[in-house]
């Protein structure tokens, strides 16, 4: 379980970045705002990780499921400042965003052939009743 780490690591920081996220909402930066200082905050790290990973190529097809994830990401983080700037409980909000995993185990397992195991149902059912119960 050699990404068990990345994995953890990189939800610190999904979270610190939502909070931030929250936290300008709350001081007075509107929706469009945000996203911008995230995109430009963005920017230096990709810049770095191309120069440490290599010039970022390969074959159209992933290139445009790599554009394409990217231009939902810039969506997704528009819908969720604008859940922010209307009043939208921080836990709430993204932990509803987040439940974006749910709808991944779905097409991964119609598109890719990935197994829903019995145990990963449960938690799904599980985490997504955690969701409806906060929101309410």
């Amino acid at each position: 379980m050699a990404w068990f780490g990345w994995a953890l690591a990189a939800l610190g920081f999904m979270g610190l970045a939502n909070l931030g996220m929250k936290a300008a909402s709350m001081r007075g930066l509107g929706s469009a705002s945000v996203l911008f200082w995230v995109v430009l905050g963005e920017l230096p790290l990709a810049l770095l990780y191309w120069g440490w990973r290599g010039r970022p190529s390969g074959p159209p097809a992933g290139v445009a499921w790599g554009f394409g994830a990217g231009l939902c990401t810039a969506v997704a983080l528009i819908l969720l400042n604008e859940s922010f700037s209307r009043g939208a409980k921080a836990a709430v909000a993204v932990g509803i965003m987040n439940a974006n995993f749910a709808l991944v185990a779905l097409l991964a397992f119609l598109l890719f052939r990935e197994q829903l195991q019995p145990s990963k149902l449960v938690g799904l059912a599980a985490t997504l009743s955690g969701l409806w119960l906060m929101a309410r």
